[in-house]
């Protein structure tokens, strides 16, 4: 027996902000059943052996198993190939086929019932163009096609029937690149009129609701004239990118002027109160949220939880982490049976915050 209810079981759904610095650390809160809200703000931790001592690593749900995969064995200074998967049901690790090749910094999709897993560093630190593809039920990896450039800490989302890749490093600078995954293949954006991100990004937080893409935060790198090196800033801005503009007709305004193209950015949206990068942020009902993450300047964890409301189109703070390592966190939800004393606590303290 593991101690969870196994005749009619209640079920939570737990947003996990899991720790990428090596702690092993998986700090949840709970959402609502239909995962439009955060139920409660009581932050609760785990401690997962697998991620414990590995840092940059990947993570993916499919079909309510997470996935640990590859990242940087902190203790042998070397990126690894391993792969772990996570059944909330049970609450067991087991080791899973490894990586073709050893990578961290790279970033993850889940799409068509398989696991991409997309550019990266290699274990000589060099930068890869390289992909992996995972099919979880047959348990083996193959090697994915190429990306049009190698990339290092780049963001990647999916939308509808596409990979979007956007973003990262390679030679010693912050990239525009905004690329999507069609039929095998990684394209650009527009072929005739290539599509760039507003300025070059790395370990920024890349989410999609409804047409839209969200590009949040992260690292920019610009050239200074004066030294011709590049400087890196932590970025504030936010801004959009909607995936199906069509030509405008002047007739709708009454003329007959036909032809004129919406621009799909939206460059002036609300900036975060607080600047981050290798933050988690995931959608939750009308909201963006965004955990965790770190000041470049600094070297300092932000530790105030912030949304966008896209209804309202404005920036709110939420709540603050009191204790942890937020400074590198990727997000993940799972649905995990409830033991009856931990669902039992749980409607007493709904009880007494009402």
């Amino acid at each position: 027996m593991n101690g969870f209810i196994t005749k009619n079981p209640i079920y939570q759904q737990r947003l996990y902000i899991i720790n990428r610095s090596g702690s092993g650390d998986a700090s949840f809160l709970l959402l609502t059943p239909d995962r439009s809200e955060i139920k409660n703000y009581q932050i609760k931790t785990d401690h997962w052996s697998a991620s414990t001592g590995i840092s940059n690593f990947g993570v993916a749900v499919h079909k309510n198993f997470l996935y640990i995969i590859g990242g940087f064995d902190i203790n042998k200074a070397v990126a690894i190939r391993k792969v772990s998967r996570y059944d909330p049901l049970s609450g067991v690790w087991v080791d899973r086929t490894p990586l073709v090749a050893a990578r961290q910094k790279f970033t993850v999709s889940v799409f068509e019932n398989k696991i991409f897993v997309i550019g990266g560093e290699g274990d000589d630190g060099k930068v890869l163009s390289s992909s992996e593809i995972y099919k979880p039920e047959e348990d083996i990896w193959e090697e994915g096609p190429k990306l049009i450039s190698p990339r290092s800490n780049l963001c990647s989302v999916v939308y509808q029937n596409e990979i979007y890749c956007a973003g990262g490093c390679y030679g010693g600078k912050c990239h525009k690149s905004f690329w999507v995954f069609e039929k095998n293949k990684w394209k650009e954006l527009d072929r005739d009129y290539p599509q760039r991100l507003p300025h070059s990004l790395d370990r920024f937080c890349f989410v999609s609701h409804g047409r839209n893409l969200y590009f949040i935060g992260g690292v920019s790198s610009k050239m200074e004239k004066a030294s011709s090196k590049y400087r890196f800033m932590t970025e504030r801005r936010m801004h959009s990118y909607t995936t199906s503009v069509s030509a405008l007709s002047r007739t709708e305004h009454g003329t007959d002027i036909v032809g004129e193209m919406i621009s799909p950015w939206h460059n002036q949206l609300p900036a975060m109160t607080y600047g981050r990068h290798s933050a988690g942020a995931i959608v939750i009902g009308d909201r963006i949220y965004v955990f965790g993450g770190s000041l470049m300047e600094t070297g300092q964890a932000v530790r105030i939880v912030e949304y966008y409301s896209i209804s309202r189109g404005q920036w709110q703070e939420d709540f603050r982490f009191r204790k942890g390592d937020v400074s590198n966190v990727t997000c993940a939800i799972l649905e995990v049976p409830t033991k009856l004393e931990e669902e039992n606590l749980n409607e007493k303290l709904r009880w007494v915050m009402w």
